[in-house]
């Protein structure tokens, strides 16, 4: 198993998605957990054992959007520190001019050296990296 800092929350409602994401981050080193909304990615974070070291976070899923996981995510000190990098096709990221507060930001179709570079600077900067 990966140290924490090498693991990586996925966060996406389309299992095609997650999967796909999980193959490319397992095959660059990580381990991939994954949650179809925002309400199993709050699960998960507040599970008992290592933390994530970034989530990948998708804003438009059913049950919990990803800014209401945000927000919920934020107001739980146990998990506010953990980083997130948010993935979507949206122009602009905030809702009702409430920021996400995202470590990054990676816009759909992206390249996927630009999202590893991208979770590497995230790891980087806040001290999670391997």
């Amino acid at each position: 198993m990966a140290p924490a800092s090498q693991r990586v929350l996925v966060v996406d409602d389309d299992p095609d998605i997650r999967e796909t994401l999980s193959e490319i981050l397992a095959g660059s080193g990580y381990e991939a957990v994954c949650a179809g909304d925002g309400a199993e990615a709050l699960a998960a974070l507040r599970a008992p054992g290592p933390r994530p070291g970034v989530v990948l976070l998708d804003l438009m899923m059913p049950v919990m959007s990803g800014w209401q996981f945000r927000e919920e995510q934020l107001r739980d000190a146990a998990i506010a520190d953990v980083p997130v990098v948010v993935i979507t096709a949206q122009a602009r990221v905030d809702s009702g001019g409430s920021p996400l507060d995202a470590a990054a930001t990676v816009h759909k179709p992206f390249r996927i050296d630009d999202l590893l570079a991208t979770i590497e600077r995230v790891l980087e900067r806040h001290g999670r990296k391997k």
